[in-house]
């Protein structure tokens, strides 16, 4: 049993076959430092080329942190690389830096592979090198297979970092256009979560039911309930997440009721956060409900142009797309556009 390990890597993303080694590793030592290495500019690199955000080291830090939270003697520290050469001219500085985020006596260093176990031996004379699984029998994949095809690979990305990687869709739409039964058909057909319009019933939770009473404290709590749900329905995805309305509604109904939009409401507006938008139009048959006011074909379709229009406000316009027909044209429209997004045409 080793007093101190490290094991060290970009983790660019942890995936399972890290955390089996990771866990693994823990087994044989007191205190187990797993070290993400990081070059900023490289990183942003291999993300864009692999047409992704850039995964910074603050979440791979995270998503590791959240899988080991429960592991008390199991660390993650973060080894800066930006200024550093590459190798070999880099090594020195390198394992000065690692003495640096390490400053305990390194007893063993785990590894997947022997790449760097002579680098290691020069370094580091004191720590033995183990390694395990180079020929990753039981998770046969790296980051950059998992980088190049995402949703191919899901089973092997950590449950902490799904929520950045799965396809997310908006649903939008004025009052009674279906946007709700939509968002819940989709869900079901894909097998995956999403995440319901909190403002719908936020009067009658908070209000007594009455809706003259809104103020702009309602609404900025509305989007903030929101935004929470929307996480929570995130954590949950397989693959691909539904959203039923967002801040810009919220924001839209703030100008109904109170005649002004909200600056707290609009902080919550991201349309970066979406890879697809479906506004529905409202030219289903109108349903009374008791929660929904607005039902006049006129009044309908202007309140419709408008809300469509803070859309495009918000910088929603590239992957916005307007649906109209029936109830069962919606659907199938809808599905086709989905399919095209997880199969990787709609970027």
């Amino acid at each position: 049993m080793y007093k101190l390990g490290v094991y060290f890597g970009r983790f660019l993303p942890p995936h399972r076959g890290h955390l089996y080694q990771i866990i693994e590793a823990s087994t044989q030592c007191e205190k187990l430092v797993v070290v993400i290495s990081d070059n900023a500019t490289q990183t942003h690199e291999l993300c864009q080329a692999a047409g992704l955000p850039t995964i910074t080291y603050q979440l791979r830090k995270q998503w590791i942190s959240q899988q080991v939270q429960d592991m008390e003697h199991i660390q993650v520290r973060v080894l800066d690389e930006t200024d550093i050469p590459a190798p070999p001219e880099g090594w020195p500085l390198w394992s000065e830096r690692m003495k640096a985020v390490v400053a305990e006596h390194i007893d063993a260093f785990f590894m997947g592979d022997g790449e760097e176990q002579a680098i290691l031996a020069q370094y580091f004379p004191d720590a033995v090198v183990e390694l395990f699984d180079p020929a990753r029998t039981r998770y046969p994949i790296s980051a950059t297979d998992i980088r190049n095809n995402i949703l191919g690979n899901w089973h092997y990305i950590l449950g902490s970092a799904r929520p950045f990687f799965a396809k997310k869709v908006l649903i939008a739409g004025t009052e009674s256009c279906g946007k709700t039964t939509l968002t819940k058909c989709l869900a079901k057909l894909y097998n995956t979560s999403w995440s319901e319009e909190v403002g719908r019933y936020y009067a009658r939770d908070y209000l007594g039911n009455d809706e003259t009473i809104f103020t702009d404290t309602d609404f900025f709590r509305i989007a903030h309930l929101q935004y929470e749900q929307d996480y929570q329905a995130l954590r949950t995805a397989n693959k691909v997440c539904f959203f039923d309305t967002d801040a810009t509604y919220t924001d839209y109904f703030s100008e109904i009721y109170l005649g002004h939009r909200n600056p707290l409401v609009e902080a919550y507006i991201d349309h970066t956060k979406y890879d697809l938008m479906l506004y529905l139009l409202p030219d289903v048959k109108w349903v009374a409900d008791g929660q929904r006011l607005n039902g006049e074909k006129e009044r309908r379709m202007a309140l419709s142009d408008r809300l469509l229009n803070m859309y495009h406000y918000h910088g929603f316009g590239d992957k916005l797309v307007v649906i109209n027909g029936d109830y069962t044209q919606r659907l199938s429209k809808a599905i086709a556009l989905v399919d095209r997004l997880v199969s990787g045409v709609i970027t």
